[in-house]
């Protein structure tokens, strides 16, 4: 189980207010939202072993068994002015996890290359290592940004019908992570740039660009109203907002918003 006293250097640093560590749950996204109702104001961290009902993006399932990843929420509760842009929050945090894990990885004499599917997804060699859900509510103490965040660390292989678009971190550097120290590297980063209001401050949106593993590759857009006229485009880059800018055939650019729009690529998923 993730070791809690590990976790604490994050509240004696300030970093977050208060850590929340279970054996079980439905999600660590429905965790924080209770916490939220209950009338928290503050930070917490919600990790736990097991999810029974983890799910990602457009409301997608996501398997979370026992013992083999990292599953956790970061909460901002009590927001006075509102984060109501999710779309930059999160590839703030695709951003934050993909620049852990490589440095987690390197410290520890590991090579693995996490780059960033637009909006959200980690990927190492073309396959999902991490997924990410944040989600802003306004009910409770004001608005309340949370934060989810599911990371395959220990699965040896994957079921047939995943084994091309699921891997982890065992699979591709042949050990077991210390799952303690990668979450505090990832709260570290979040502490400092979450919630955000626009990637353009500082140098975010080169950092998420010089990761992004579909820039400047033909992508084909969906959503749930309808495929795009025009696929397949070209991925041009991200915008202060989040926004995927895409060109089409006719070299005309557009924007498009993670909230209603998914990315794959021509010959798969990127």
């Amino acid at each position: 189980m993730i070791d809690e006293v590990l976790l604490r250097s994050l509240t004696e640093k300030g970093l977050v207010d208060k850590i929340v560590s279970v054996e079980e749950t439905t999600s660590t996204n429905d965790m924080a939202k209770k916490c939220v109702r209950d009338g928290y104001k503050g930070t917490a961290l919600f990790v736990s072993e097991l999810q029974t009902a983890g799910r990602g993006r457009l409301g997608r399932s996501w398997s979370s068994p026992s013992g083999t990843g990292i599953w956790m929420s970061y909460l901002i509760a009590g927001i006075s002015d509102g984060i109501e842009n999710i779309s930059v929050n999160t590839l703030i945090t695709g951003l934050a996890v993909a620049e852990a894990l490589n440095e987690y990885a390197a410290e520890t004499g590991n090579v693995l290359p996490c780059r960033i599917k637009w909006p959200n997804d980690i990927v190492v060699g073309g396959r999902k290592i991490c997924g990410i859900l944040c989600e802003f509510i306004t009910e409770g103490t004001g608005g309340s940004l949370i934060i989810g965040i599911g990371i395959n660390t220990g699965q040896q292989s994957f079921p047939e019908e995943l084994a091309d678009k699921g891997t982890s971190y065992y699979i591709e550097t042949g050990s077991l992570p210390q799952r303690e120290m990668i979450i505090n590297k990832i709260i570290e980063k979040l502490a400092r740039t979450a919630p955000c209001r626009d990637l353009s401050a500082g140098d975010a949106i080169k950092r998420y660009s010089d990761l992004m593993v579909n820039l400047d590759k033909e992508v084909i857009l969906t959503s749930m109203n309808g495929d795009f006229p025009d696929n397949p485009y070209i991925a041009r880059g991200i915008t202060g907002q989040g926004d995927l800018v895409v060109e089409d055939k006719y070299g005309r650019q557009s924007k498009v918003t993670s909230g209603e729009v998914s990315v794959r690529g021509v010959l798969g998923y990127i």
